[in-house]
């Protein structure tokens, strides 16, 4: 079966919103992690052409159960479940870490060669590592003080000069503009920009 051609602009977009730090990359994986194991169960029980309940015998669980597990928002599938699953569908099942490129690639369709078992393949690169981006919003120790304590330059002015709903976008904005920064720079520009507010 010939392999359909990458959408480099959807990979570019998929690198790029992993840029935006850790708590993206892991909301991402969390939610492709969801979205592939729930639709590849629905998939492969109509590619068998097996109901709910049918695949539910097999697996030895109730069908309510089967239905919680074909859906992204509810599904929680565990090892044992998913060896189960795996063995009621007589397919195999691979789990594994993976660097993003290679999460962006799959989840893109970018073609990419897997080295298979090998110690290269077995040692996982970070996102640091892969992409050189050594912190995600150049946060040095002022800035992350700044952002921790986010709230307590948010509390009400007593003068209401800037009000809340403006220091929260203002403060947004330093944050996304020391991405660009070298860390000190950024560190100092959010740590003063947070105790001026």
């Amino acid at each position: 079966m010939k392999q359909a051609r990458t959408n480099s602009s959807s990979r570019e977009a998929i690198v790029s919103r992993l840029r935006r730090g850790k708590v993206a990359r892991q909301q991402f994986t969390e939610s492709h992690l969801a979205k592939t194991i729930a639709y590849q169960i629905r998939a492969t029980r109509d590619k068998l052409g097996w109901s709910q309940e049918r695949l539910a015998t097999e697996v030895g669980m109730n069908q309510n159960a089967i239905s919680r597990l074909e859906s992204p928002q509810y599904g929680k599938p565990t090892l044992t479940t998913l060896k189960r699953m795996a063995s009621a569908l007589d397919v195999g099942l691979i789990v594994r870490f993976v660097p993003f490129s290679e999460l962006a690639d799959w989840v893109s369709g970018t073609p990419r060669t897997i080295d298979g078992l090998s110690t290269q393949a077995l040692t996982v690169a970070n996102f640091a590592a892969e992409f050189g981006q050594t912190q995600p919003l150049a946060l040095g120790a002022g800035a992350e003080n700044a952002v921790r304590e986010r709230e307590k330059y948010l509390a009400p002015d007593p003068q209401n000069r800037l009000g809340r709903h403006n220091a929260t976008k203002l403060l947004d904005g330093i944050q996304g503009a020391t991405h660009q920064l070298p860390a000190p720079a950024g560190a100092s520009m959010c740590a003063t920009a947070g105790s001026i507010l």
